[in-house]
């Protein structure tokens, strides 16, 4: 972990290219910091000037006399290496440079950049920047940044940590902060990120004792080991992160001759890694808030037993209390979506609500209906009731206008106020209109408050997740993929190879235990009739070959072939096809046989991949197999090697699930068999270590005996390569 400690709590600072103008970029942090609070040393920086914004300037920073903790430097681009080389004399441990015209700017500009970091580098200066709008501490009243957003208000100081790639969005989502009154502990841009990345500030805020929800927004991410470690970080230590990904389609995937690598996207793969690690993400700036809001400031309800590797909201229930039954039902549609259960009242407290309100409805949602007006004390008798239960995760109350009428309030302060004092019941999340000194005074007992009803159900489902990742403190989380190498079988792959043919890549998959039809490798045509009738017919023949891997395209795949005459003919045509394709390219295309396998039958197709993602390494891939895929495209993702409860939950994600419990007749296949078929693939990816690009399973059948996999494509990296 990169300590920030320097960057964010200083205590002395120097501005480098102080301006005695404070509207000035070498101006503002000076007046920020003098305006708001700020109690260290600052020390202005300019040669031309003998006073900045009334305090001493100085021609230098050896002229200070003594090291600064942080320098925000304000001088152009071309200057910088030479305030580098100042702070390396000065001692000075941390710098912010809001400088533009770096990577930015052109192949000049990166060069300038790529010097800057090295100069920081060798003078062991934490680098924030260049290009960025700088960073705040809250509680410290640190402004390092010029812009002038702070002056017109700051936000109450919280926990909630603030990291961003863009300085533009980090403004804006400060502005925003202090809108909803949203505290926040620190506030950092990360602009070029010659230096520190947000993963950086991530895992810094993940050890930081006085953040306790970490909000980032990021663009894309070049180190992705340094994400995936500093997401570990904060999931270790109980700090739910909320991201904000740009950039979603597929343009940033790669094009390859493999369904797995055409289905996953370069926003697929962010999805699997934010899923890996219990990232909430939010793709609009409301809901970016929201999340921070529901997790800094929600109750987190009682841990529920979670099978199979779902969601932990998928199986904590939810009590919808409502005055309206339309809008319990607009309610109870949400929670279906998100697969919170929603079981009946309980008898003992649907009793009560009968005999005091007979036309109640005491299934769920649970609709008091407008009778509150009359009676509120039944209301509040309903929602502590189901609270009390131990039958719900969470409550989500529905009232409209209620909580502003004066005979209602009161009762509803009474409810609150005893529920907020037992541990055992369960939070309670308001939906309707509430003035800000209710809100605030609900909101300081763990009641919290929307006005859309679908978000209160939604904020139930974001704690449920949250409270089984604080619960799991690091349980259960993805190791990372240099601890997960048990066997290097790099070393017995192929040199100079950049695939294997498909007998190599069916006996790689034998040896890692996952099962293959039977099959055997013949190189001419009595071999092939040989091996068929060793293996029994109708067998299916395909050509064998590391230089044409899509083999259907040249009339290399032959199947359902019933004697051997047929076995004969499939040969010829093979080795045809390859002395045609060898003639039409102009370079050697080995013969290299046939593969012989006896047909499996099955009720069921699955494709099974593995990918290398350049930022991220090894992504696994599961879906509705055959020709269909690319059609249905019902797949499901995770960082490889999977977990045997991954590889579970990925099965019913894609639906893959339902063709292994059976239909028509067909018996069921052991899902946990499954799961470890597919877990089994995803370690022998993991095993091959930095040569493999990918492999493909298309199709593993669905068998009475479990799946079997029919066809294998394995595609490999030059030797020697170094990248994830």
């Amino acid at each position: 972990m990169v300590d920030l400690n320097s960057l964010l709590y200083p205590r002395s600072i120097a501005v480098v290219g102080a301006s005695t103008q404070p509207d000035k970029v070498g101006g503002m942090p000076i007046r920020l910091l003098r305006e708001l609070g700020y109690e260290g040393r600052l020390y202005p920086v300019n040669p031309s000037a003998g006073e900045v914004q009334g305090l001493r300037a100085y021609g230098s920073l050896s002229d200070i006399g003594e090291p600064v903790d942080l320098a925000i430097v304000a001088v152009p681009a071309s200057a910088s290496q030479d305030v580098m080389a100042q702070l390396a004399g000065n001692g000075t441990r941390a710098a912010v440079v809001f400088t533009s015209g770096f990577a930015e700017a052109g192949e000049a500009g990166v060069r300038m950049q790529d010097r800057l970091a090295r100069s920081a580098q060798e003078a062991g200066v934490t680098l924030l920047g260049p290009n960025c709008l700088g960073a705040m501490n809250l509680r410290e009243r640190m402004f390092a940044t010029f812009s002038p957003i702070p002056l017109s208000g700051v936000p109450p100081v919280g926990e909630v940590g603030l990291v961003s790639q863009s300085g533009a969005f980090g403004a804006y989502a400060y502005a925003l902060a202090r809108e909803a009154g949203l505290g926040l502990s620190h506030w950092v841009t990360t602009g070029n990120e010659a230096g520190l990345q947000v993963a950086d500030v991530i895992a810094w805020l993940a050890n930081d004792p006085n953040t306790r929800v970490i909000l980032a927004y990021i663009e894309g991410c070049r180190d992705g080991m340094r994400l995936r470690q500093a997401l570990d970080a904060a999931r270790a230590a109980g700090k739910p992160v909320v991201i904000t990904k740009v950039g979603t389609t597929a343009a940033g995937a790669r094009s390859a001759q493999s369904h797995t690598a055409s289905l996953t996207g370069e926003d697929a793969v962010y999805q699997a890694v934010f899923d890996a690690y219990g990232v909430h993400r939010a793709h609009t700036l409301e809901a970016f808030f929201r999340l921070g809001y529901v997790l800094s400031r929600g109750r987190r309800p009682a841990l529920w037993h979670c099978p199979d590797g779902l969601d932990a909201s998928a199986v904590t229930p939810l009590a919808v209390v409502t005055v309206s039954g339309g809008v319990g039902i607009m309610m109870a549609d949400r929670a279906e979506e998100l697969g919170l259960p929603l079981p009946p009242m309980p008898e003992a407290e649907a009793e009560a609500l009968r005999a005091a309100i007979p036309f109640a409805s005491t299934a769920n949602p649970i609709d008091v209906t407008g009778q509150v007006v009359a009676q509120p004390r039944v209301f509040m008798d309903a929602i502590a009731g189901v609270a009390r239960s131990g039958a719900y995760g969470s409550v989500a109350a529905f009232l409209a206008g209620g909580a502003n009428a004066p005979r209602l309030w009161p009762e509803l302060q009474q409810t609150v106020a005893t529920l907020s004092e037992d541990p055992k019941a369960a939070p309670l999340l308001l939906a309707g209109i509430v003035d800000d000194d209710k809100r605030a005074w609900l909101e300081a007992r763990g009641c919290l408050v929307f006005r859309e009803p679908a978000h209160a159900v939604e904020a139930a489902a974001t704690l449920a997740r949250a409270a089984a990742m604080e619960g799991a403190r690091g349980a259960g989380t993805p190791q990372l993929p240099t601890s997960v190498m048990h066997a290097d079988l790099s070393r017995d792959l192929p040199p100079g190879a950049t695939a294997l043919s498909e007998y190599e890549a069916m006996r790689l998959l034998a040896d890692a235990e996952v099962p293959v039809a039977l099959h055997g490798l013949a190189q001419d045509a009595d071999e092939a009739v040989r091996t068929a009738e060793r293996l029994g017919y109708p067998v299916a023949v395909k050509l064998c070959s590391r230089e044409i891997l899509h083999k259907s395209d040249v009339g290399g795949v032959a199947l359902n072939l019933a004697d051997a005459q047929a076995v004969r003919d499939a040969f010829a045509r093979m080795e045809g096809a390859v002395a045609r394709t060898r003639a039409e390219n102009g370079a050697p295309v080995p013969f290299e046989g046939v593969l012989v396998a006896r047909m499996v039958r099955g009720w069921g197709e699955v494709m099974v991949g593995v990918r290398r993602d350049p930022v991220f390494g090894l992504v696994a891939l599961v879906g509705i197999g055959g020709t269909a895929v690319e059609i249905f495209r019902q797949t499901a993702r995770g960082l490889a090697p999977l977990s045997r409860e991954r590889a579970r939950a990925m099965l019913r994600e894609s639906r893959v699930a339902a063709l292994c419990e059976g239909h028509r007749g067909n018996p069921g296949v052991d899902l946990d068999a499954a799961a470890q078929v597919l877990a089994s693939v995803s370690e022998l990816a993991a095993n091959l270590g930095r040569r493999l690009d990918t492999l493909e399973i298309n199709p593993f059948i669905v068998t009475a005996q479990g799946l079997v996999a029919a066809d294998a494509v394995v595609t490999l990296r030059p030797d020697g390569i170094s990248a994830p």
